[in-house]
């Protein structure tokens, strides 16, 4: 069972959020950066796929570092997503390139 005195105390939506977001270990903000970066490359789509690919994941990391400084996110959702950013900036300079 849930121990909701906690939900009960919050009186602010960033409580209901904190509440959600301890019960669920760390998942509910973190699958919702992976939906967002999903929802993003496919909003983009109209580009090149490296390009959107390399925005979403771009905006993403300074969205979850935001969220990761906060201390709503685990600090290895920014990693990746500037990983991800990384490797694609570095994939469009190599075809370019040659």
């Amino acid at each position: 069972m849930y121990n909701l005195t906690e939900l009960q105390d919050a009186d602010t939506i960033s409580g209901i959020f904190t509440f959600a977001n301890t019960n669920t270990g760390g998942l509910l903000l973190g699958l919702g950066m992976l939906s967002i970066f999903f929802v993003m490359l496919l909003v983009l789509k109209r580009y090149e796929f490296q390009d959107a690919m390399l925005s979403s994941s771009f905006v993403c990391f300074i969205l979850s570092l935001i969220l990761s400084y906060g201390g709503w996110l685990n600090f290895m959702y920014p990693l990746v997503f500037l990983l991800l950013a990384a490797f694609t900036a570095f994939y469009i300079y190599v075809t370019k390139r040659g």
